[in-house]
């Protein structure tokens, strides 16, 4: 393709199977070099004539800018700026057809496959720069995970952390942390799921480090939100339970420093392994996109994507967000859901058939719709 004449640089890459088309115009020439450098081992060979299938064309920001590019500021952190474009270009075109976590991934030389998932300052890139030395580099960032084989597509970008200096987020290139970028097609499937949990220095002092089983439910309740958007997966809710399966349970991680994670890991739980039924949406229920409301007098569950039923209970991905509904809460819900909507004199018969009589069932069964409908998981009529 023809470069713009405001082009002065231009890189090409070929990032977790997409061939890739980054221009910079004037004012941006170290950008350039630095994003050459950064992303040094994804560099493609010189253009055969195709197009690409990600193309983000840069102009310094600022004044009257092209049409069709994208501003960036000729500032140190413009790299990860980048990174951070080009990561969402990815996720754009996997939508739908790939299990995305936030969360990074190594291949560790004895331990496996190692995903590592974490909220905003859990220590996912330091710990997937310690883990991956010795091994393969996969992210620290973006985990793709194909359904079904549960193999990873590797998406090592640069480093992303935290500079006090800059007071800011920063790329830093592969070679300088000691790491080897993945640069098979596909890796293995993960040996071990870890939810990092960074023990800090006013935690109390006693508390050490830890690796811990943890249940599906909560799991998935601290996981679902790590990641991108799963609901347009067909079955997203199931294969994430059946990547947590495969593993034997996610492994949560308590750890004050990174170094001793490689430890830690060597003494994990036994396996524990759950068994789950998914459980579809109605024709005409959320899947068909109908937010009509129940006939007055009745209850009904609110539209939802996915719903996951468990020993411990259902576990329902929705419009609003994703929660785990024990107990009474989750058969009212699974009642709604498979037979509603109901009065309900209709869903209290229902549960008493079920479970039996019980001299506080109306206030029971009362008390959890009214909750229910309160989070938005049932709707009244």
């Amino acid at each position: 393709m023809t470069a713009a004449p405001t082009t002065i640089a231009a890189t090409r890459l070929e990032v977790a199977g997409h061939s890739v088309l980054l221009t910079f115009g004037p004012g941006l020439e170290t950008v350039a070099e630095e994003i050459d450098t950064l992303w040094s081992h994804l560099l493609s060979a010189d253009d055969d004539g195709a197009t690409p299938q990600i193309r983000l064309d840069y102009a310094l920001a600022g004044g009257d800018l092209p049409a069709g590019t994208v501003p960036l500021p000729a500032r140190p952190e413009a790299s990860y700026t980048v990174s951070g474009h080009l990561t969402r270009e990815v996720i754009h075109r996997l939508i739908g057809t790939r299990l995305l976590l936030h969360a990074g991934a190594v291949a560790h030389p004895e331990l496996g496959t190692l995903v590592l998932v974490g909220a905003s300052g859990a220590g996912k890139s330091t710990a997937s720069s310690l883990l991956g030395r010795g091994g393969a580099y996969l992210t620290d960032e973006l985990t793709i995970i194909t359904p079904g084989s549960f193999t990873l597509t590797p998406y090592p970008k640069p480093v992303s952390k935290h500079d006090p200096e800059l007071g800011a987020k920063r790329d830093l290139a592969l070679p300088g942390l000691g790491l080897r970028a993945a640069h098979e097609a596909a890796a293995p499937a993960p040996a071990m799921v870890l939810l990092l949990e960074r023990i800090r220095d006013e935690d109390e002092p006693e508390e050490g480090s830890s690796v811990t089983r943890v249940p599906l439910s909560e799991a998935l309740t601290r996981i679902v939100p790590q990641t991108s958007s799963l609901w347009a997966l067909p079955g997203g809710l199931a294969t994430l339970a059946g990547l947590l399966d495969s593993v034997g349970g996610a492994l949560e991680v308590r750890y004050r420093e990174a170094a001793e994670l490689e430890e830690l890991l060597r003494r994990p739980s036994p396996p524990e392994h759950v068994e789950t039924v998914e459980i579809e949406p109605r024709p005409g229920d959320a899947a068909a996109g109908d937010d009509t409301a129940p006939a007055p007098g009745t209850i009904a569950a609110a539209p939802f994507r996915q719903a996951l039923a468990m020993e411990s209970g259902l576990f329902v991905l929705g419009e609003h967000g994703a929660i785990h509904l024990p107990g009474l809460a989750g058969l009212v819900w699974d009642m709604l859901a498979d037979a509603g909507p109901l009065t309900f004199d209709q869903l209290e018969q229902l549960v008493v058939e079920e479970i039996g009589e019980h001299p506080e069932s109306t206030a029971l069964v009362r008390g959890t719709v009214a909750d229910l409908v309160a989070h938005g998981w049932a709707r009244r009529g």
